[in-house]
């Protein structure tokens, strides 16, 4: 189901009076300019998903900022969680090795894996800090065929990480 013109009116209003502050207060948040810009993005999305919420809320631009500061804390917790897969999957010599010489050589590591699309979907992501918007335009796929792919990635490379330890 799509907007009525009134919702239209109500979101392009928002986005014309809030996008500015949104878009700082993302950046301060990220420390990226791309990453800021799909956080920003991602919150009028669903801002149009939940259009009745955020039109009857008391305080429609605070609604958008609440909106963002979760769309920001689910970035930096998923970009986390990226990490954390392939860090933790390290052993003791490997994460010696990584200190020692300043860089961590994932590819090296997993060789094994390396030519795998969806390792290389998540390195972009996790270490090459691409946003979900320069990854799928990199694929040719719409954002949300990307997150969904980036979500499948995650969940066979933990599996093969389990397998390999």
């Amino acid at each position: 189901m799509g907007l009525d013109d009134k919702q239209k009116s109500f979101i392009e209003e928002m986005y014309m009076d809030m996008y500015y502050f949104l878009s700082t207060y993302a950046q301060s948040s990220l420390n990226d300019c791309a990453l800021a810009e799909e956080a920003v993005q991602d919150t009028f999305r669903i801002a149009c998903a939940k259009i009745d919420d955020f039109i009857s809320s008391p305080n429609p631009k605070g609604w958008l900022l609440n909106t963002l500061k979760y769309v920001i804390k689910n970035m930096v917790r998923s970009r986390a969680y990226i990490n954390n897969i392939i860090i933790t999957s390290l052993d003791k010599n490997e994460i010696t090795l990584a200190k020692n010489t300043d860089e961590l050589n994932i590819d090296i590591i997993y060789s094994d894996i390396v030519d795998s699309e969806d390792y290389k979907l998540l390195k972009r992501i996790a270490l090459d800090k691409y946003t979900m918007l320069e990854a799928a335009q990199e694929l040719g796929i719409s954002v949300e065929a990307c997150k969904k792919r980036v979500q499948r990635a995650k969940k066979k490379l933990k599996k093969i990480i389990k397998n390999k330890n």
